[in-house]
């Protein structure tokens, strides 16, 4: 039997200080759900103020009235992913004035400390509370059970801002971020349709242009007359339109057959493993023999700057093959598209995450419950080609976007590491802090 350390006891929710108690939901919050009013969508469709509508997951609408005027946690009580709700709880802290469905349980801190409940209530796993029927559901009567380890006020309010401190810094970076992808989506728009040397430079408050590295007379807008009228819209007198097969010299979907999983093999990726521009190939994959590998590839090869289009369930995510030093192959949710030499890869890459593509994939996609586009229709579709040396610009210019998309998005998820061992150590008590 395993000792617990001294000054520290045993308990229902694991090993804690002796000077924490254990106290259920019930007794440590007040339960305001009896306050919920559900809207429905018709009327909600009246309403056009600027009040949050809370459900399971989040703000559903914004609306003009309001229930509460305070500051609240909410914890999902059905709805919503459950896979991601049976390993921790859906819950998120509301501030001001709002108005909750009956959807989400509705919990106060009866000494205030709003915050110290929902971090506990994220770090808690409670899957045993849950009703696993035909709609998992947290029902009240399993709510108030639940066990939370308490420390004395004033650990708990010393917790709870060192982890509200991180949070911030998330939040700061979450705006950095998302201010980055509108002047990424910007300058998408205005590239891949006018060019560089066609077009008026894209202001931004904050000087956007020099922020990626551009020169902003290489994007002054010359007389109107360097321009044409083609299938897919206005765009310079020098660029080309091409079928995106006449382009290219590969377009392959991954494979169509079924294969034995094996635990040492070759990765198989699916579409869900293609996320913000890179190819992900997590440990708990899909692999299959070498001699599968070897029979899907033996009439081609994935190779570096190949581009990787979902083309089956969510359509449209990319992402160019860098460094392929280990082997993996696709199922057929995937497209490979290999660019000829009329065609940049990286020029090709943005071109395909460009709105007007998108749109077009979703144009030539089936109607079936998942959704997907065949190559024939893949193939077809109409895209602007520059000269060469104006397509590396145009890449140039939106990479060095991407760098800083990807240097903040490494920056978001090492203070969601900190916070996660931050949260495993404090709420525990197996690190204590000084008050």
């Amino acid at each position: 039997m395993m000792s617990v350390r001294e000054g520290y006891k045993k308990t229902e929710v694991g090993v804690i200080p002796e000077d924490w108690e254990v106290a259920r939901i019930g007794d440590y919050c007040d339960i305001l759900d009896n306050k919920r009013i559900p809207l429905s969508s018709e009327v909600r469709a009246n309403m056009q103020g600027s009040i949050p509508y809370y459900g399971a997951n989040g703000v559903l609408d914004y609306i003009d009235e309001y229930i509460f005027d305070e500051e609240l946690v909410l914890l999902a009580e059905d709805g919503g992913n459950f896979s991601d709700y049976k390993t921790r709880p859906i819950a998120y802290m509301i501030v001001g004035k709002s108005w909750v469905n009956n959807h989400a349980h509705i919990l106060r801190a009866k000494n205030g400390q709003n915050h110290f409940l929902y971090y506990s209530l994220v770090h808690k796993n409670i899957t045993a509370y849950i009703n696993g029927g035909t709609r998992a559901k947290l029902n009240r009567g399993e709510l108030i059970k639940i066990p939370l380890a308490k420390p004395p006020l004033p650990e708990q309010q010393k917790i709870a801002a060192i982890l509200a401190s991180v949070d911030n810094k998330i939040e700061v970076i979450d705006a950095q971020i998302a201010k980055t992808e509108t002047l990424k989506k910007g300058l998408m728009q205005k590239l891949l349709s006018e060019g560089i040397g066609h077009m008026r430079a894209v202001k931004s408050d904050d000087n956007c242009l020099s922020s990626v590295g551009s020169e902003p007379e290489a994007l002054c807008e010359s007389t109107a007359d360097g321009f044409k009228e083609s299938e897919i819209g206005r765009i310079p007198k020098e660029w080309e339109v091409a079928s995106l097969d006449s382009c290219t010299d590969l377009i392959k979907d991954g494979t169509h057959g079924s294969h034995k999983d094996v635990s040492n093999g070759i990765p198989l990726l699916s579409a869900k493993d293609i996320d913000n521009g890179k190819v992900l190939i997590p440990n708990d994959c899909r692999k299959v023999s070498f001699d599968d590998f070897n029979n899907i590839h033996k009439n081609y090869k994935i190779q570096n700057n190949d581009l990787l289009l979902t083309v089956v369930g969510t359509l449209g995510r990319i992402a160019l093959v860098k460094n392929y030093y280990k082997n993996f192959t696709l199922q057929r949710s995937v497209a490979i598209i290999r660019s000829s030499r009329k065609i940049v890869p990286e020029y090709l890459y943005y071109t395909c995450e460009s709105e007007y593509f998108q749109k077009q994939l979703k144009l030539r996609s089936n109607a079936s419950a998942q959704a997907g586009v065949y190559l024939g229709e893949l193939e077809k579709i109409k895209i602007p080609i520059p000269p060469i040396k104006e397509q590396k610009q145009i890449a140039k210019i939106l990479s060095t976007t991407d760098d800083k998309l990807d240097t903040l998005r490494a920056k978001k998820e090492k203070y969601e590491t900190l916070k996660k061992g931050l949260m495993q150590k404090l709420l525990t008590g197996e690190v204590r802090v000084k008050v």
